[in-house]
């Protein structure tokens, strides 16, 4: 059993991303797998700064819900980035 983690975007609820990603998560549960979706829309996530302290294993300086998500990411067997395209 593999872990899917899908970090939406996209700022309507019931907009196509979600749509989308709603069908791609219930054919991962129903192929027997997990899935835990992020919304961005509901969790803040600031820009990164630079300042490298992931890179030595530290927490980053930024207290937004990326902190939270890190771990997820990391246990994750499978990550999917799913954003609206406007163009």
């Amino acid at each position: 059993m593999k872990k899917f983690l899908v970090i939406q975007s996209g700022g309507r609820a019931n907009g196509n991303t979600a749509q989308r990603v709603g069908h791609f998560t219930k054919g991962v549960k129903e192929s027997g797998h997990l899935a835990e979706i992020i919304s961005l829309s509901k969790n803040e996530v600031k820009g990164c700064l630079g300042c490298n302290a992931c890179r030595y294993g530290k927490s980053c300086i930024q207290k937004d819900a990326f902190n939270d998500i890190i771990p997820k990411i990391k246990m994750a067997d499978c990550l999917v980035f799913a954003s609206p395209l406007y163009f």
